[in-house]
């Protein structure tokens, strides 16, 4: 008798997550086109703002890898499996925290560095006085900003440092007009 009513007990359970499974292929369906559509829109924005190919692919993984936890949480959570959909957000939610505090000065020169990745008049060829350094910005990128001096040596400093404190731009970096007209014309001069 005993066998007979594990028996019954399984084919119950087994029913109700069959049941189940439309509403979880459901929700992967619908994560998966929010996350598609969220790229999408990242990387138009990433495009406008004109940000690095590093930065872009940051931005895209991160989308990803949150979307899909939240996504398969929401899966486990379709199915029934509430317990196992806590744990995994749970663990989630402490890595982000652990990273978040470990990553604090990254975040902080990479959100300074789109900034002064935006600005028009510091960017490579402006001669600029920041952080105790004077020279000619040489490389510009999301991390750290690399300035050449009058005697020749490159200093590289966080941009955190550079856009918490004042920076004073000297001479501004050529602009694209003044290139245009110091090239030189293909055009050739007929003699006669």
């Amino acid at each position: 008798m005993t066998n007979l009513s594990w028996t019954n007990e399984l084919l119950q359970q087994t029913v109700s997550y069959v049941v189940r499974i439309p509403g979880a292929i459901i929700t992967l369906i619908a994560t998966y086109i929010l996350i598609r559509l969220m790229k999408r829109v990242l990387a138009a924005a990433a495009s406008l703002a004109h940000l690095e190919t590093t930065a872009k692919s940051l931005i895209s993984s991160s989308v990803s890898f949150v979307g899909w936890v939240i996504g398969i949480s929401a899966t486990l959570n379709a199915l029934g499996l509430t317990q196992v959909s806590l744990a995994l957000g749970g663990s989630v939610a402490l890595v982000a925290m652990a990273l978040a505090t470990g990553l604090n000065s990254v975040s902080q020169d990479l959100l300074a560095g789109i900034y002064l990745l935006s600005d028009d008049d510091f960017g490579i060829g402006a001669r600029v006085r920041t952080a105790g350094v004077e020279g000619e910005i040489i490389r510009l990128s999301m991390r750290k900003t690399k300035i050449r001096d009058k005697d020749g040596m490159i200093h590289a400093i966080p941009n955190r440092n550079i856009d918490a404190a004042t920076y004073t731009i000297i001479e501004q970096r050529p602009s694209k007009t003044r290139e245009k007209a110091e090239k030189p014309s293909n055009t050739r001069e007929e003699t006669a």
